[in-house]
This record gives structure tokens, sequence and C-alpha cells, in this order.
């Protein structure tokens, strides 16, 4: 029996556990989605026009149907990149192909069977081959709908590398969309800050040296100069959000205040 307190979010209505809430100043709580847009998104769902803000929350939701990711992996990772691009001087209709893209750069895993998507051992090299399909398949997925065209090639190329080691296309350099680029500093820092089954979360600082370490061979070194900019307000976010069974250390933040 779950015994943890019981919240509503007054942005919404949805009730939130005690350790999925972010709590404000003013001693009200918002549920992740909330506080995500109230603190960061500055009106950007707002210039997304209804019918295409429809099926995005529809991918959305058919994505984490999909996948039982941790915490909403997809919602951190948007957030990071919403925060590393504002850094990079991303605006306007740029900032939100860069939100849809990293919302949606999962989407091709609902092609992926569940036995490759949810094995909980290695995969083996042909496993391996079938779970490197995603980009591919999620770009085919969203690649027809015009507007999401740049969202689109972003999701085609999240796993290519600065130095043209990763997949799909072997891309390399500025041949990556800058959205891609900017999403795969994201991504690997909530990859590395984020407890999993077959691993322990480093600290922000940990994930940065590890970050680091492969500028110009996974990241673009401009794009990781960027995000090291914006540190404080990463370590921030990061520190903020707490997820249900896993506890992060306190040195990792310095509360939840907002």
């Amino acid at each position: 029996m779950n015994n943890e307190r019981m919240h509503i979010c007054p942005n919404c209505g949805t009730t939130i556990e005690e350790s999925r809430y972010v709590m404000r100043p003013d001693g009200t709580f918002r549920c992740e989605h909330c506080y995500f847009n109230d603190t960061y998104l500055a009106g950007i769902v707002h210039q997304i026009d209804t019918a295409y803000l429809v099926t995005l929350e529809a991918f959305v939701n058919a994505i984490d149907a999909r996948e039982h990711e941790v915490g909403n992996h997809s919602l951190r990772v948007t957030e990071f990149s919403m925060v590393i691009g504002r850094s990079c001087d991303v605006r306007g209709r740029d900032l939100v192909d860069l939100y849809c893209g990293a919302l949606l750069h999962d989407i091709g895993k609902i092609g992926v069977p569940d036995a490759v998507l949810h094995k909980t051992g290695p995969l083996s090299p042909e496993e391996q081959m079938v779970m490197r399909g995603h980009p591919e398949i999620g770009f085919h997925i969203i690649g027809h709908i015009g507007y999401f065209a740049k969202a689109a090639e972003i999701i085609h190329s999240h796993h290519e590398h600065f130095d043209g080691s990763g997949y799909p296309r072997g891309l390399k350099g500025e041949a990556i969309p800058h959205g891609a680029r900017v999403f795969a500093v994201a991504d690997a820092l909530d990859a590395l800050t984020v407890k999993r089954p077959y691993r322990e979360a480093v600290s922000f600082e940990g994930a940065i040296e590890e970050i680091v370490k492969a500028s110009g061979k996974v990241y673009d070194p401009a794009v990781l100069q960027a995000a090291l900019k914006a540190s404080d307000e990463l370590k921030d976010y990061v520190g903020r959000i707490v997820f249900s069974g896993m506890e992060q250390e306190t040195d990792r933040s310095p509360g939840l205040g907002v």
C-alpha cells in the first residue's frame, strides 16, 4: 500500500504523489509537467497551432505508454534541451522545433519489439541493430507531417556523433542538425544523473566531467560550451525533481523551493 501523501496540482488538477512534486515558495505544489511549462517554456506551447499540439500530445502519450522510462525521461530531456538551446541563442520557431523534436525523440521505439525494448539484460548484436533502427522509424512516423519537418530531423539525428561515429547515417559536424546536437548534450545529462536499474546516478558535476571528455567526439564543442554557461540553471533543475523510489543525494540540490 502506498503511504505517500497526495497533492493536487493547482494548474492542471492532477493528483501527484509527494515524491513527484515541485514545491514553490508560496507552499503550493506543481506536477513535473506544469512546473516545466510555468518556469521555462515562456509561451512556446502557445506558439504551436492547436491541431498540431493535440497531435504532439497524442504522440507523447503513445511514447509514455510504450516505454517505461524513469520519471518522465522525455520531459526532462526536453527541459534540458530548452535551457541549452536558449544558451545557444536558439529562438522563435527554432526553439519550438527543438521542443517538439526533444519530446518526440523516442517515438520510433513504438516500432521496436517488446522483447528488445524491455529486455533487462545486455542486447545481442542483432538486437542492438533492431534498437538502432528507432531514429529511422521515428523519422518516417513524423517526417510526413510538414509542421514537424525540422523536429523530424532532430528525431532522425539524435544518435549521431560530432565525429561521424554515430548512427543511423554517420553524419559529422555541422551536417548534424543543430537541434540534434543540442539534444545530444541534454540526453547525456539526463542519462548520467538519473539512477537506472543497471547503474547508479552520478552527481551533476560528475556528469559534466564525463560529457566534456567526449567533446569533439560525441558532442559539438560549441553546444557544450553553451551548456557549461547554463550549468547553474541545469544543475538547479536536476536537483529539484525528486523521483518516486529514487532519493537524490542531498548534496546535489539546494532544495525544492522554486
